[in-house]
């Protein structure tokens, strides 16, 4: 079977999930390409993996760069304050701009390789504009954004725009790009009930070599809790110059009776930190995650879904400081099921962070519902059935009688 992965040009969206499914699709005997931005080709060629490079695609955060940009799909950030992500930012941004860049690259190079199914990351429309046109089965890696909103009559709307200039036929569901096959990496409970579907999968997250701690986190003092916190790889960009709130949670945790981790993120060298410091707080560039969150006592994020599912693995309750689109989503999700407490970027304080840390940190109903929800995440099947599962959604498209593609008669629609 060929299999064609495509993600967004977002580090969030490819390499810490969709590579390592595609590795194991690989694995499995399969041909894979993954297609994706040019500035992250480098990541699917060390993964040993084979890119497909698409010229014309743009990320989030080429948007937030760009005033214009910004404008046309509603993503202005105003300081100090969680950007949610609304329905129509979702709809200008992942369909419209994003997804029809995608679409128009895909259509140009898949035929080099011919695939049986496309498998995208479920924010990358540009993967199911194409194989929809191309007529191939296309499946959906619910990996990134669980909560975004899928279903809502807005990005329905815009995807039958699109439709129409690909001269599809409109649909009436905007759930229908994932309901062939959809695969998450988290217990069905974590979907609120509008978004759970008959056919979706769930698996464990697919098990990636560890990476070893610095020395100088392993030998921090361990006779008091460990808290870790991390805004995520965009909080550069995201925060932009103002007051960081990288500067209350060290201050907080500075107060407080623990040993506290908080990681800079890459733009930021701890040596040239010119924010708060403190003695019981180490700061670092970067820290393996999923690594050390086994041996954390609590984890302050921003509540972006590859966090929160790192989170759950670990058993870690958490206190969120979302920072823009689904990221409060997941935070009123976390509150939700009960493994931890959340305060919007307004609402952030020395006072209000140290109350609701010391909450989460020592009621113990906290921690018992993480564990909770650990032993659901350990109940899932592993990420290779996974590939089973999509080798038969796959053979029962060819058993149907599908027609086979003719991949010289294709093409994709004016471009301005």
């Amino acid at each position: 079977m060929r299999i064609a992965f495509t993600a967004q040009a977002i580090y969030s969206h490819l390499v810490p999930l969709v590579l390592p499914i595609a590795a194991l699709a690989r694995q499995a005997g399969h041909e894979v390409v993954v297609a994706t931005g040019a500035e992250l080709a480098h990541h699917v060629a060390r993964a040993g993996l084979r890119p497909l490079v698409l010229p014309n695609a743009v990320s989030m955060s080429d948007i937030v760069a760009d005033e214009e940009l910004t404008r046309k799909v509603g993503a202005h950030l105003e300081p100090g304050k969680t950007t949610d992500g609304t329905a129509e930012m979702f709809a200008h941004a992942f369909i419209s701009l994003m997804g029809s860049r995608a679409a128009v690259d895909l259509v140009e190079v898949l035929p080099s390789f011919e695939p049986d199914v496309v498998v995208r990351e479920t924010t990358e429309f540009g993967g199911y504009l194409a194989a929809e046109h191309l007529g191939i089965p296309h499946a959906a890696l619910d990996l990134i954004a669980p909560l975004a909103p899928y279903g809502d009559a807005v990005v329905l709307a815009e995807l039958n725009r699109l439709r129409a200039a690909w001269n599809l036929e409109p649909i009436d569901d905007a759930w229908s790009p994932l309901r062939g096959f959809r695969a998450s990496v988290v217990p069905e409970m974590f979907h609120p009930e509008q978004a759970r579907m008959e056919r979706g999968s769930h698996y464990q997250p697919p098990k990636t070599a560890s990476e070893p701690l610095d020395p100088a986190v392993a030998d921090l003092p361990a006779h008091r809790p460990l808290l870790l916190a991390s805004l995520g790889s965009n909080a550069g960009h995201l925060l932009g110059t103002g007051p960081s709130p990288l500067d209350t949670i060290i201050e907080v945790l500075g107060r407080l009776p623990v040993t506290g981790i908080v990681a800079l993120g890459a733009e930021h060298d701890p040596a040239q930190w010119r924010g708060v410091r403190a003695d019981n707080v180490h700061l670092t560039s970067f820290v393996p995650q999923k690594t050390l969150l086994a041996a954390t006592d609590l984890f302050v994020t921003h509540c972006g879904f590859n966090s929160i599912c790192e989170a759950f693995t670990a058993g870690v309750p958490m206190v969120g400081v979302p920072l823009f689109a689904e990221q409060s989503a997941n935070a009123a999700r976390i509150q939700q099921l009960g493994v931890g407490l959340a305060l919007r970027l307004e609402e952030l304080s020395v006072d209000s962070l140290t109350s609701v840390v010391d909450r989460v940190l020592t009621e113990p109903a906290f921690r018992a519902r993480a564990k909770g929800v650990q032993r659901r995440m350990l109940a899932l099947p592993p990420a290779e059935q996974l590939i089973a599962d999509l080798e038969e959604f796959v053979n029962g498209h060819a058993q149907r009688g599908e027609k086979e593609v003719q991949w010289n008669r294709y093409s994709h629609p004016a471009t301005g």
